[in-house]
């Protein structure tokens, strides 16, 4: 008999990591034997009307388990813990805690945060990205989380472009760190480079700081900005692309690391985040093994001297390119990630 697994996921227009994963999961369940039932919610999560958190309450009735997008779940408690009680087994993907958000009002944060704490512990189970993540859910909430690891789609070799193209493929939000990289791009100015800056533009006032940084570290006219790409448009500039940035602030895994790798292209990423994680894939990797590089998200000038590397050093161009490639034929399957929830679901029947 087919096993009915209900996924409910936002309601956005926009592209996002977790998204992504939602959807990729999603697909793999389903090669899997799953009946995957998904219930989109319309809202402004995290920020729900009474309808929305009663439509929440309706899609969480009846049997089988659930598993729940952490932007809906950690803002649902009531609804979480109605379900739990009525016998439902309720799992929370935590993409990103809510309070790791940057630029929040404190008042905000702690609301979020108080929530979010409130759900997860109601939840029958919770579910994160990386091992970076579930430590991190334990400082945040005194809590255990099961780690599922994304898999990537496999994809052709990037080519890469002259003059060399930077890649950054984050929305435009303060969590994303546009500011520390464009510092560390002003200095880079007797170089030949060009940087493509992609994602949606979700905060007007983040976008246009991100354009006013751009003019202060006179990169402008070597940047572009052109939004959310998808299909073919996205292609390309991977296609085009010979390193990938990723200096947030916080990540908890960064899926585009492991879409880079896919391509055979190396990153430089945040120390101390998930993408650390996802760019060695695995403990023990020493940083000189690396596909790329780590550098403090809050330090411009250890990022200027680590891309200036790439495109100065053709040693380490290529054994960056080398790592790069080597990864590429280790990477995980969405049907890896699949099986990982599966160990989940089985520890709850």
């Amino acid at each position: 008999m087919t096993s009915v697994l209900r996924l409910l996921v936002p309601d956005q227009a926009q592209i996002s990591g977790g998204g992504v994963f939602n959807a990729r999961l999603a697909e793999a369940l389903t090669v899997r034997g799953w009946a995957v039932d998904e219930r989109r919610i319309a809202g402004d999560w995290p920020s729900p009307e009474p309808e929305q958190r009663a439509a929440v309450a309706e899609a969480l009735r009846g049997e089988g388990p659930a598993l729940v997008d952490g932007l809906i779940g950690s803002v649902c408690p009531d609804e979480l813990e109605a379900a739990v009680a009525a016998g439902v087994s309720v799992i929370v993907l935590v993409h990103l805690p809510l309070p790791a958000e940057r630029g929040l009002p404190e008042d905000e944060q702690a609301r979020l945060a108080a929530s979010e704490c409130r759900a997860l512990h109601a939840a029958t189970a919770i579910a994160v990205p990386s091992h970076w993540a579930s430590a991190d859910l334990a400082r945040r909430y005194d809590l255990t989380a099961h780690v599922v690891v994304p898999g990537v789609e496999p994809a052709p070799v990037a080519e890469g472009s002259e003059p060399p193209q930077l890649l950054m493929l984050a929305a435009l939000t303060p969590v994303k760190n546009h500011a520390t990289l464009l510092a560390a791009l002003g200095c880079l100015g007797d170089l030949d480079w060009q940087a493509t800056l992609a994602g949606p533009h979700r905060d007007p006032q983040t976008v246009a700081e991100v354009r006013r940084l751009g003019r202060t570290a006179a990169v402008e006219d070597r940047i572009t900005l052109p939004g959310e790409l998808t299909g073919t448009a996205l292609d390309t500039v991977w296609q085009a692309t010979d390193l990938l940035l990723v200096p947030s602030w916080t990540e908890t895994y960064g899926l585009v690391v492991t879409e880079a790798l896919a391509r055979g292209i190396p990153a430089i990423v945040a120390r101390g985040t998930g993408a650390a994680e996802a760019l060695a894939g695995g403990p023990g990797v020493p940083e000189s093994d690396l596909p790329g590089a780590l550098a403090d998200p809050g330090d411009p000038a250890e990022w200027a001297r680590l891309v200036r590397g790439r495109l100065t050093d053709p040693v380490r161009r290529d054994r960056w390119r080398r790592a790069a490639l080597e990864r590429r034929e280790s990477l995980r399957t969405w049907s890896d990630a699949a099986r990982d929830l599966e160990c989940v679901l089985e520890e709850l029947s």
